[in-house]
């Protein structure tokens, strides 16, 4: 049996919409039948019209009538410096007998457009019969002349929010009455300036801001700033916040969009459309900010397959020449963010587009300070929730924000001030390691920290580890590197850096005596890295063996490991090997091993300089620290 087609209701918006539209085309005699001929017309909408709404609402109409349902709906548009854009509408009139073209109010008709149409009609602002009809039609619920002249007072914008399907017309005038009345809370807008934890994102937007001003003063060329970055992290890291402050700090325009968002205009034509619409608002208004959420979801040509693959490598190829600037970039800097950078088309990541990649993590002990003090309006300073902060360790930037509002609520309700318990109320205390547990993290990061020192792997910037833990906080400690770019690694050298990455589960072997969860299990653990490696080395560098495949991702290698069971044993061989050398270093170091281990046991954090100096005996300084 055939399923039948479910049609997404339409709201009471488009639907009041659809009514102003089929009272002006019925004015030019659509809906005669002794008129039924292919006709352009158009359609001049009230100010400030939302044109998308009105071209579904248009749609709908046409729809609705077997004779109309051939006709094309096309726009022509606003720019927002006041330019007209027609050019959509040019190309469908000259392919199309039966076109209906919406019209922004103020925009101007070219000739070749204006001498195309047959007749154009003022839409005109809803009036309460097109309310009364809609409302009778979508929620068969009649409305009162009277009562719709009062709502027809409010701009369509806050009308339709308050219309709610069974919501009573009493309330929803008390709604609108109030809204006039209720002051806006500001939001929270910061400059880049005022953030914490962005690290590297921050230096970039602090030197971008320096080029924008260069850039406007006539002293420095387009092309020598720095106008493409990818931004990655976890959901909930805050991408979006720090595009903006980046606007905000170069007092550019901000423009956000998304894959979704261009999807959602409708077939391939309408997202190639929406996507050039985005680039061409970012360049009229430069400089801008043009913030790219979800590029990941625009996916990689290389694993397109079946049907669809034709139309997203339009979409790919699109956006490649956007990012290019064959329509005219200047001015336009390109923000794009990813929970998923490794599914990104590497062409996009090429000199010129988004070269530049930077990742955020979640926001550290003062980023969440300040967070949870900017989410409760400066209610309570930084100074007082750093308390509140450790036990936040874990969160994102999202729920963070949560745990303000709830807290917030808290005090409402009981109609007191705000306090610090109410934001400790919400969170699980603080966990202070136990002697057994940090020891153990301690002898693991000595375990890093004197393999890689003794194979010259790379400099010591700092260790850490944590004394107390918040609850969602699974990382005790870490070993922060420094390592020279080398432009071309000899294979010892990546058997040196395995060897490192195996260095915390050798020091547990040596000096505890057993091996603890922890090495691998996750993305971004030892183990994990350790294999990627080893497969790199194996199956794409020549460093071990003559086969290469193409693979450059976590996911890539790992479905290559499960794929290939030869390949597959020789990377356990390799690390094998790689953890037996670190054990015997560990052996032949273990004074050194357990002496740092003691000394982080003491301090949650020594920098390089002091660890370069216990291990090696010696006053002298390292460079890096």
């Amino acid at each position: 049996m055939q399923k039948k087609t479910v049609e997404r209701e339409a709201s009471l918006e488009v639907t009041t919409y659809a009514v102003a539209i089929r009272n002006a085309l019925r004015r030019c005699g659509f809906y005669l039948r002794a008129q039924r001929i292919d006709r352009a017309i158009g359609l001049m909408l009230p100010p400030d019209a939302d044109v998308e709404t009105y071209r579904q609402a248009a749609k709908a109409v046409l729809r609705q009538s077997h004779e109309l349902i051939h006709y094309t709906v096309t726009t022509i548009e606003l720019g927002r410096k006041g330019e007209t854009y027609s050019e959509d509408a040019r190309k469908v009139l000259a392919q199309n007998l039966a076109v209906v073209v919406l019209i922004e109010k103020g925009a101007k008709l070219p000739p070749e457009v204006a001498i195309a149409l047959d007749r154009i009609l003022d839409v005109g602002s809803v009036k309460p019969i097109h309310l009364m009809s809609a409302t009778k039609s979508a929620w068969q619920i009649d409305i009162a002349n009277d009562v719709a002249k009062q709502l027809c007072e409010y701009p369509p914008n806050l009308l339709f929010q308050a219309l709610r399907k069974g919501r009573p017309i009493e309330i929803v005038l008390t709604r609108l009455t109030d809204a006039s009345k209720v002051p806006q809370v500001p939001a929270w807008e910061p400059r880049v300036e005022e953030l914490e934890g962005y690290g590297e994102a921050r230096e970039w937007a602090l030197s971008l801001a320096v080029d924008l001003d260069e850039w406007r003063a006539g002293k420095l060329a387009w092309r020598d700033v720095d106008a493409g970055l990818l931004i990655s992290g976890p959901p909930g890291t805050g991408k979006t916040l720090f595009a903006s402050a980046v606007a905000r700090s170069c007092r550019a325009s901000f423009f956000g969009t998304s894959s979704a968002r261009w999807q959602s205009k409708g077939h391939l034509g309408d997202m190639l459309g929406a996507m050039h619409k985005s680039f061409r608002e970012a360049a009229d208004n430069a400089p801008a900010v043009l913030f790219l959420d979800e590029i990941d979801s625009i996916g990689d040509r290389r694993t397109f397959r079946g049907d669809n693959a034709n139309y997203s490598m339009q979409v790919v190829n699109a956006l490649l020449e956007l990012l290019d600037g064959s329509g005219g970039r200047e001015g336009v800097v390109v923000i794009a963010a990813s929970n998923f950078p490794n599914n990104i088309d590497a062409a996009l990541l090429r000199p010129g587009r988004l070269d530049r990649h930077i990742a955020i993590g979640l926001p550290d002990h003062a980023a969440r300070a300040q967070m949870l003090s900017m989410h409760l309006e400066k209610v309570l300073p930084p100074e007082d929730l750093q308390e509140v902060a450790r036990a936040t360790s874990g969160y994102t930037g999202a729920t963070i924000a949560q745990v303000a509002k709830d807290a917030r609520r808290i005090a409402r309700r009981q109609g007191r001030e705000l306090s610090v318990q109410d934001l400790l109320a919400l969170v699980p205390p603080v966990a202070v390691l136990g002697i057994d547990e940090r020891w153990a993290a301690c002898a693991h990061e000595a375990g890093h920290a004197l393999v890689g020192l003794e194979l010259a792997v790379a400099e010591i910037e700092m260790i850490v580890v944590a004394k107390e833990m918040g609850h969602r906080h699974g990382r005790i400690g870490y070993v922060q590197w420094r390592r020279q770019t080398t432009r071309r690694r000899s294979r010892q050298s990546y058997l040196d850096e395995i060897a490192m990455m195996l260095g915390g589960t050798a020091a547990e072997k040596v000096v505890l005596g057993d091996v603890l969860e922890g090495s691998g299990g996750v993305d971004g653990s030892d183990l994990q890295r350790a294999s990627d490696l080893a497969t790199l080395m194996l199956a794409s560098l020549g460093l071990g063996s003559l086969l290469y495949c193409d693979v450059s991702t976590s996911k890539d290698l790992d479905e290559l490991r499960r794929q290939n069971p030869v390949l597959r044993r020789q990377v356990e061989r390799l690390l094998a090997k790689q953890l037996e050398r670190a054990e015997e270093i560990i052996q032949a170091r273990m004074k050194d091993v357990k002496t740092l281990a003691g000394l982080l046991m003491d301090r949650d954090f020594v920098p390089g300089r002091e660890v370069f100096r216990l291990v090696n005996g010696s006053s002298g300084d390292q460079t890096a620290s």
